[in-house]
């Protein structure tokens, strides 16, 4: 009889240890929630800020990437795109009236980015929409997927000419107590390309 109480017990101690064990290789995560109409509204504020890292294209007939650094302030942008070696392979700047392209020290004007982007490099940027989309921030008919964390993970845009966009979002950080998305995913269905941005910096101004 006591043979067996002790080896009971001794099963009963191994159990305990090896959870014990487990939770400390393995500690669970902290709980983390926000207001996702909170948080909107703290995203619709944020209008001015620097990003950094990479672009890569996808369609059924080529592949693109590139560095990039987007400054917004307020409605007014500036993008670049430079290869690895950091040469320039693009700059658009908005103005009061229209935007300024420039590919290979040549220089386009036109009062839509996205088509002028479209029309001399073959890229699909939204770049109207990608101000807000960028940031995770939505609007009003718009569909969305929210986390249990209360940020998207994926946004259906309703608006003209970006029905055909799907967005999807990952890896959100928090940068200056704000909750911003580091990777997000743009797919065209009308002609099955892709855009892939991966940023690696988040700065605010003021």
């Amino acid at each position: 009889m006591l043979s067996n109480r002790l080896c009971l017990k001794l099963r009963l101690t191994a159990i305990f240890l090896i959870f014990f064990l487990a939770s400390c290789t393995t500690p669970p995560k902290p709980p983390m929630s926000l207001h996702s109409a909170t948080h909107q509204k703290t995203l619709a504020q944020l209008d001015s800020w620097v990003i950094k890292g990479k672009f890569g294209f996808k369609s059924p007939d080529k592949k693109q990437s590139a560095n990039f650094r987007w400054q917004q302030i307020q409605q007014h942008y500036r993008l670049n795109l430079t290869s690895i070696i950091g040469t320039s392979l693009l700059s658009l700047q908005s103005n009061e009236e229209d935007v300024t392209l420039v590919v290979d020290d040549k220089t386009y004007q036109d009062t839509n980015p996205s088509q002028l982007i479209w029309r001399v490099t073959g890229w699909q940027i939204p770049v109207e929409k990608l101000q807000l989309w960028i940031k995770g921030q939505y609007q009003n008919k718009d569909q969305v997927v929210t986390s249990e964390h209360g940020w998207i993970t994926q946004l259906q845009p309703s608006c003209r000419l970006c029905d055909n966009w799907l967005v999807n979002y990952d890896n959100y950080k928090l940068v200056e107590k704000m909750w911003l998305p580091h990777k997000v995913v743009l797919h065209n269905s009308a002609n099955n390309s892709q855009l892939l941005i991966r940023i690696s910096h988040w700065e605010f101004h003021e």
